[in-house]
Parts: C-alpha cells; sequence; structure tokens
C-alpha cells in the first residue's frame, strides 16, 4: 500500500452527473467525485478552497503518479520540512498522507513555492541519501501543483 495522487486540470461542475445505485460516478474516465471533506477541514481547514465536496466534476486533464509507500512519502515530506523555511510548503507538510483534496487555490500557492525554491532544493538533495529520487518527487509535486493551480485539484487516495 501507498500513496497515490490524481491531479486534475480544468474542473468544471457536472449538472446532471449520471451516478450507480451506489451514488458511484459511471464514467470515472471523465468524471470525479470528491469524498465528505468535512472531517478534513476539521484539522486542514482551507486546503480544500476551490473544491465542493461530494460535487461531480468533469476535468480538462487528469495524471497519476504515485508518491512512494506511506512511509516512503513519509521520509520524503520530512526532508522538505527539514528544507523548507517559514511557511514554505507547510499546507503539504502539515497535510494527510492518507487521503483528501488539496484545491486550486492552495495548489497556486504551492506551485509557486516549488518554483521559488527549486534552485536551492537541488542543492539540499545533493547533500542527503538519495537525494537524487527525493529531487526526482520535489519536481513531480511541482509539476503537480502547478497543474492543478489551473483551477483543478489534487487528490490524495
Amino acid at each position: 500500500m501507498g500513496l497515490d495522487i490524481t491531479v486534475y486540470k480544468r474542473l468544471a461542475k457536472v449538472e446532471n452527473p449520471q451516478l450507480d445505485e451506489d451514488g458511484d460516478v459511471l464514467d470515472w474516465n471523465t468524471e470525479w467525485r470528491t469524498d465528505d471533506m468535512q472531517w478534513q477541514e476539521q484539522y486542514w481547514p482551507g486546503r480544500s478552497e476551490g473544491v465542493d465536496s461530494d460535487t461531480v466534476y468533469t476535468f480538462e486533464k487528469s495524471e497519476d503518479f504515485r508518491a512512494g509507500s506511506y512511509s516512503g512519502y513519509n521520509w520524503w515530506r520530512q526532508k522538505l520540512s527539514e528544507f523548507a523555511e517559514g511557511e514554505a510548503f507547510r499546507e503539504l507538510i502539515e497535510f494527510s498522507d492518507c487521503e483528501g483534496v488539496i484545491g486550486s487555490v492552495v495548489s497556486k500557492k504551492l506551485a509557486a513555492d516549488f518554483t521559488k525554491f527549486e534552485d536551492e532544493a537541488k542543492e539540499y538533495a545533493e547533500k542527503i541519501e538519495t537525494g537524487e529520487y527525493w529531487f526526482k518527487m520535489y519536481g513531480t509535486w511541482k509539476e503537480a501543483f502547478a497543474m492543478a493551480a489551473d483551477g483543478g485539484a489534487v487528490n490524495f487516495r
């Protein structure tokens, strides 16, 4: 088991979604439905801004990636925390490691953080064990948040 991520670009609400008898979206290739995010907002308020809970969306583009095993992702995030300065990356560092949604508003802020600190991240990666992998994942997350910043979302599952 591990943390899988789906990134969406340009979400648009589906007015009359086609759902199965359990209320699940029928066409997962062209539509996405958030889970109830009430629990998430209790612990990490505002992270999902730009996405409505239990709404079905279409999207212009989606991409999936594996953030790693849970322990691997938490190692990567711990290194990001050690590297981070001030409020940079806080919305990702202080977030669930297993499920949740980061909406377009927070994605835009995180995309800016990943862009701003990219050169420093590369230098940091050269100083840590398995730094090449860490920096590769840094780039993957940078691309994910840049894509989601365009009216989209990052879905942790």
